[in-house]
């Protein structure tokens, strides 16, 4: 992202000499899409910390010299790359998420971003209408956007898991967990590996079950998390749970079914048993803009790709009291927009 800006540009743009929608409608769209652009033609695959002429660079990825160039350049605004001359290196932030060598990219992120932009060529449509025009993106997702939506998520959840879960209370008499819709588990894992006497549940998708054992061999977590094929929100859950995981889940809902969701996870839960949701919370920053960009966006997001959108503290606080839960508390993240609400039996 730009972050740097200069004496002038900063007084420019806080007086609206410089118009901010040339930013937000022109060059923040742009230079999103060339991002995805760098990662999809892999012209970050061509990339290191050395210097390399664009030609070089084009080459590798079979790109045209001068089409890569203006990509890199675009890398070069937004920080990812520097410039010498005509050669182009990362910068230590470039490398870090572009990289494919780097254990920390976010190439998946990046990717299913993209996928996602091109549908909102029709989000007119369901603003107009309210809805999404056309069905739930996931019931029409190929195999290959199953792997950018899984591994995207995967990729968002490696920047978080550690405070995520220290954010939750896990009883020493807890001994059995749900984790719905939690794909690839890295969050159960985690709760798993700091508590060896709880064993974990994922129910999700069948096409995600692919990356949840990855995940789980990666991290020799077979003897503690598992994984049950199922839809959580047609499908009954398993009875006699202690912990009940719902991660970015309530945002893909409308209220009639997260109402009907939390009813069936207070069903499932034990006395003295908790609901953790975490997702983008709204009016969680208070005045901060870019928690509000967050929230704002993702509701936005959430209703053309599903018909859900973000919630407030109240109303999932309501939500909850409908169920029969007996209070809920809300802990924020470092993310902007994001917490962790827990709600108890």
């Amino acid at each position: 992202m730009i972050y740097k800006f200069n004496l002038i540009e900063k007084i420019l743009l806080n007086n609206d000499i410089i118009p901010h929608p040339f930013a937000d409608a022109a060059s923040s769209v742009g230079l999103g899409f060339a991002l995805g652009c760098a990662v999809k033609l892999k012209i970050t695959d061509a990339l290191s910390m050395e210097y390399k002429p664009v030609s070089t660079i084009a080459t590798k990825a079979g790109v045209s010299e001068i089409g890569c160039e203006l990509i890199l350049d675009c890398l070069d605004a937004l920080g990812y790359v520097q410039k010498k001359e005509n050669n182009y290196a990362f910068t230590k932030r470039g490398y870090k998420t572009l990289s494919p060598q780097s254990p920390d990219n976010f190439r998946y992120f990046i990717l299913f971003c993209d996928y996602l932009y091109k549908g909102y060529i029709h989000i007119d449509e369901t603003i107009i209408l309210g809805h999404r025009p056309q069905s739930n993106m996931l019931e029409k997702m190929t195999d290959h956007e199953w792997e950018l939506f899984s591994r995207a998520m995967i990729d968002i959840s490696r920047t978080n898991v550690k405070e995520v879960c220290a954010k939750i209370p896990v009883a020493k008499t807890a001994v059995k967990m749900l984790d719905l819709g939690g794909s690839h588990g890295l969050y159960s894992i985690e709760l798993c590996k700091k508590n060896p006497q709880l064993k974990a549940s994922i129910i999700d998708l069948p096409p995600v079950k692919k990356y949840n054992d990855e995940c789980v061999a990666k991290h020799n977590a077979a003897k503690q998390v598992s994984f049950i094929p199922s839809d959580f929100m047609k499908d009954e859950l398993p009875r006699g749970n202690d912990i009940i995981l719902a991660f970015n889940i309530i945002h893909g809902l409308n209220p009639r079914e997260n109402e009907q969701l939390a009813q069936k996870i207070f069903a499932a839960l034990n006395p003295g048993g908790i609901y953790v949701i975490l997702d983008q919370i709204k009016g969680i920053g208070g005045n901060s803009q870019l928690s509000k960009a967050t929230t704002s966006y993702m509701a936005l997001n959430l209703l053309h790709q599903a018909g859900g959108k973000t919630y407030s503290r109240n109303e999932v606080d309501e939500i909850a009291a409908k169920a029969g839960f007996t209070g809920t508390e809300l802990k924020k993240l470092n993310a902007p927009g994001f917490g962790v609400i827990i709600c108890k039996k």
